[in-house]
C-alpha cells in the first residue's frame, strides 16, 4: 500500500513538472510550486510512516511554514508586478 502511495506521489510530481514546464503564466508557476511542496509534505509523512519515527513530523512542520511564507512571497511578488504593468 504504501510503495503504491510513493507511485502516486512520483507520478504528480511528473505531471506537476510537465506543467511547470508549459505553463504559460507565472500564475500557473506558482500554482505548480505549492503543488510540488505539498507532494515533498506527503512523502515526508510516508517516510515518517515507515520508519515509524515521530521526529520526522517536526520536517513535515517547517516544511509546511516555508511552503506556506514561499507560495505567500511568489503570489505577493506576482501581484507587485502586475501592478506595475
Amino acid at each position: 500500500m504504501i510503495s503504491a502511495l510513493f507511485i502516486l506521489l512520483i507520478f504528480s510530481v511528473v505531471c506537476a513538472a510537465i506543467r511547470f514546464l508549459r505553463g504559460p503564466s507565472q500564475a500557473d508557476r506558482i500554482i505548480v510550486f505549492d503543488l510540488l511542496t505539498a507532494v515533498l509534505i506527503a512523502g515526508a509523512v510516508l517516510i515518517a510512516i515507515v520508519l515509524d519515527d515521530i521526529h520526522v513530523m517536526s520536517l513535515v512542520i517547517v516544511l509546511s511554514i516555508l511552503s506556506f511564507v514561499g507560495t505567500s512571497v511568489l503570489a505577493f511578488y506576482l501581484e507587485k508586478n502586475r501592478r506595475k504593468s
